[in-house]
């Protein structure tokens, strides 16, 4: 037994002490044995499980290969069997190539009962073998990729980059041999890596992706991108995936600008005040504005391909129109036609401009037409000419002065009568001068202002001026009245006048109004319509002014319940309710509606009262002031303040998401790139200045300027959006209030409810940038020395109160209403529909009290 055992162990250590790495098995397949080298091969331990299986290869590296099926156990002798190259699979999962070869061992009676296997290492000859090929066509691929302009990578199925091109260090800052080996995320960073997600893992799954994407390059430039994704193999099997993106910048670019003008030219179109369109070369239209489209019954443009004249049109007329086109594009002329027409029995006149269109390389591509309806225009110019016949005969009688004025030449030309007004003998040449010489100076700059605005608003005037006469120097008031006729764009304007000598009137209204001084008490308040009601005489008396304004027919007999029934229905209650006030001694001065056939006026009534020595009621005088024009103008006033306040809004809101991109951008990208710019910097002080002093001087001058680097970036992208706003309000005045008392020296006390309470996003941003501003106050301009800033939930309503022990100042001064901190802070609130006050004293301190809702009904922006 001891002998046995002894040349069992002697078999062992010879097996154990051969260099190539050896493994025995008994029969059945079973290994026995395996030596030191064979161990390390397989990197395994003293007892492993090896022992019990039978399957240690792979051919291919896929199909496992059985044991019985080597070489060395088919042979029927010890000779050594052919050699097979495998792939063996160690304890760590890794794989290596080796050589197996073999041969039977036979027992002390020639039996063959164990087999001996030799594995040899090839896997380093065989990688460089194939490394070395491979390399060589890498570097060929790869100086092809490298001068392409797109960029073009290969990533393994976890994400790990195998390949990149020069392109990639254009685009987000890495070489193509810094790229290798990085993950994905850690290339293109995280907010980009979110929106490729789903793409990547499409594509490991086996599907291709097509998509385009706004990037920042590493040199902060905002590109428009087109990628691809394409898996490596099939699904299921996918190792991997290549990347191929391409700048498409340019061309989006040219696309906006494209889009951009298009949608200038149609807003310009659409603007046109009259038909406008664009027919092709064989007359089909191609473009139109919406005017026409209204016109011709056609929904949108859409509709309008292929449409010629000859689908719209009688064909006599579509004939005419195309006749006429191909005039213009023949004869390269622009042509102006003014038709007439009779639409459903009403005649119709109609001014159309047609003129080619024509290229840059002098081809005529079509017409552009324009036309408006110049009905109405003839139709005035028609009764003008009447008017004036009828007007000329009728001036005659009445000894009324006719006067035409051409604004080009400034020449005027009279009737006989206004000779004789003037006292200038008939027939004397009358210009601007000769006029001027006869208005008294006092009144000429009221006139000419008149007729400047006559001019402006291209509506009838009315108004009066005193002249000195020629003939005999008499002063004589004239009542003018007069109108502009022709075209406002026609360069052929002129003022048709008319002028009354209304002396002889003047002096019967002087002693009128030195007769009636109540009338002119009540036009010394209001100069419009006027009332009068008197008790005694049991009268109620209205100026021609008020019957107009109620629109009731002159002498008409008026009360107060005739009165009442103008109002309108919803102010009644309020109307009466102010005049039995004044009838007990208040104030008579209030703002109402009234419904005059069909339509909604607004008035101020005022008025003042007698009262007996017993306090009855005795007399009345008021005017009746038509104030809707004023009311329109004051409800577009508001709505203008409303939309400049929703685009303050929108432009905070824009300014803060910005705000919140620019920080994320800054601190996740651009410090991830100083972060490991610094651990290279670290590598290489390890690698090369352990004994170069100079270098290691230099590189730790470097760290030092990348640590100021980092923290500078930090403090931008905390300035821009300080990330503790993401937490809630209370963390991030936390945050602002120890700021500023570091930086300030002042003390800054925050106070807070001890109960959690929950602000929306939008809610807490405009909170902490009012406490922000106004901080930014108490440094500049407060010079105080301690400020609290109060924040918590009170009802439905959440509130901010900053208060400060600094100069204070007069909140009620005109410089103060103006400043632009106050402002903002008054703004923000608003924007949420929340309230500011502001309280200060000059030496008491300030008080900013904020009171937001805590639900809101936010404007849409």
């Amino acid at each position: 037994m001891n002998n046995f055992e002894h040349e069992t162990d002697l078999l062992y250590g010879i097996i154990d002490s051969i260099k190539e790495a050896v493994i025995v098995f008994d029969a059945a397949h079973k290994i026995i044995c395996i030596n030191r080298a064979a161990k390390l091969l397989l990197g395994i331990g003293s007892t492993p499980d090896w022992e019990k299986r039978h399957y240690l290869f792979s051919q291919g590296g896929n199909t496992p290969f059985p044991i019985a099926h080597l070489p060395c156990f088919t042979s029927d002798g010890p000779d050594m069997a052919e050699a097979i190259e495998l792939i063996v699979k160690r304890a760590d999962g890794t794989e290596v190539i080796v050589n197996v070869s073999g041969r039977g061992l036979p027992d002390r009676h020639g039996k063959l009962s164990a087999w001996l296997a030799i594995l040899s290492d090839i896997s380093l000859q065989t990688k460089q073998e194939k490394e070395a090929e491979i390399l060589e066509h890498q570097q060929n691929l790869v100086s092809v990729l490298n001068h392409m302009p797109a960029m073009i990578g290969y990533w393994d199925k976890n994400l790990i980059n195998k390949f990149g091109n020069k392109a990639y260090e254009e685009w987000f800052g890495y070489s193509s041999e810094n790229l290798l080996g990085k993950h994905i995320h850690e290339v293109i960073g995280d907010e980009l890596y979110t929106l490729n997600k789903p793409y990547i893992d499409a594509v490991l799954a086996g599907q291709p992706q097509y998509f385009e994407r706004t990037i920042v390059n590493f040199a902060g430039e905002t590109r428009h991108t087109q990628a691809a994704y394409l898996p490596d193999g099939a699904a299921g099997q996918v190792k991997g995936f290549f990347v191929l993106v391409t700048d498409i910048t340019a061309l989006k670019s040219a696309q906006k600008r494209i889009s951009e003008s298009e949608a200038r030219l149609r807003a310009m179109y659409d603007g046109l005040p009259f038909l406008a369109w664009m027919k092709d070369r064989d007359g089909k239209y191609i473009q139109a504005n919406k005017h026409w489209l209204n016109a011709v019954g056609i929904a949108n443009l859409r509709d309008l391909a292929d449409v010629t004249d000859f689908d719209i049109w009688p064909e006599s007329l579509a004939k005419h129109y195309l006749a006429v086109d191909q005039e213009v594009m023949l004869t390269r002329q622009q042509v102006s036609l003014t038709e007439r027409a009779f639409d459903a029995g009403r005649e119709t006149w109609t001014e159309t401009i047609k003129a080619p269109i024509i290229d840059d390389k002098d081809e005529v591509l079509g017409t552009i037409g324009l036309a408006r309806d110049i009905t109405e225009s003839r139709s005035a110019e028609e009764q003008l000419r009447n008017y004036s016949e009828r007007l000329r005969l009728a001036t005659k009688a009445a000894a009324i002065g006719i006067c035409e004025w051409d604004l080009a030449l400034g020449i005027g030309e009279w009737d006989e009568r206004m000779y004789e007004m003037f006292g200038i003998p008939a027939g004397t040449p009358i210009d601007h001068q000769t006029w001027v010489a006869s208005v008294v100076a006092e009144d000429l700059p009221r006139t000419e202002a008149k007729l400047r605005k006559l001019i402006r608003d291209q509506q009838e005037a009315h108004w009066e001026f005193r002249i000195r006469r020629k003939s005999d120097g008499a002063l004589r008031f004239i009542q003018a009245s007069a109108i502009i006729a022709g075209p406002a764009k026609s360069g052929v304007q002129k003022i048709v006048g008319v002028n009354m000598d209304v002396t002889n009137f003047k002096l019967i209204e002087h002693a009128l109004r030195e007769s009636e001084a109540h009338l002119a008490h009540a036009q010394a308040q209001a100069h419009l319509g006027s009332w009068s009601l008197n008790l005694r005489e049991h009268s109620l008396k209205w100026s021609d002014e008020n019957y107009r304004i109620f629109d009731i027919p002159l002498g008409t007999p008026i009360s107060y319940e005739r009165f009442l029934e103008c109002v309108h229905p919803a102010d009644r209650h309020y109307v009466q309710d102010a005049w039995q006030a004044a009838m007990r001694g208040e104030p008579y001065d209030i703002q109402h509606r009234i419904a005059v056939n069909g339509k909604i006026k607004w008035l101020r009534q005022r008025a003042e009262l007698e009262f007996t020595g017993n306090g009855s009621f005795l007399r009345g005088i008021g005017t009746s002031q038509d104030i809707t024009e004023l009311k329109v103008i004051e409800k577009n006033l508001e709505s203008s303040r409303l939309q400049l306040r929703q685009l303050a809004a929108r432009r905070e809101k824009a300014r803060e998401e910005e705000r919140k991109h620019m920080a994320r951008e800054v601190h996740d990208e651009l410090g991830q790139m100083l972060t490991a710019l610094r651990m290279e910097m670290s590598l290489l002080r390890m690698k090369f200045a352990i004994n170069n002093q100079g270098l290691a001087e230099q590189i730790r001058n470097i760290m030092e300027l990348l640590d100021q680097t980092i923290q500078v970036t930090r403090d931008v992208a905390t300035s821009l959006r300080p990330s503790a706003i993401e937490m809630g309000i209370v963390p991030a005045l936390e945050w602002l209030v120890r700021k500023f008392a570091e930086q300030s020296g002042i003390q800054c006390d925050l106070l807070y409810p001890e109960d959690d309470f929950e602000m929306d996003e939008e809610c807490a941003i405009v909170i902490f940038r009012i406490a922000q501003e106004s901080l930014t106050n108490v440094l500049r301009h407060a010079a105080a020395s301690k400020v609290k800033i109060a924040v918590n939930l009170d009802k439905d309503h959440y509130c901010l109160e900053i208060y400060d022990n600094g100069r204070g100042f007069d909140a009620n001064a005109p410089n103060k209403t103006k400043s632009f901190g106050l402002i903002g802070i008054r703004e923000r609130s608003l924007m949420l529909g929340g309230e500011t006050t502001i309280s200060s004293v000059p030496g008491q301190g300030t008080s900013i009290q904020v009171r937001i809702p805590a639900n809101p009904k936010r404007p849409e922006l």
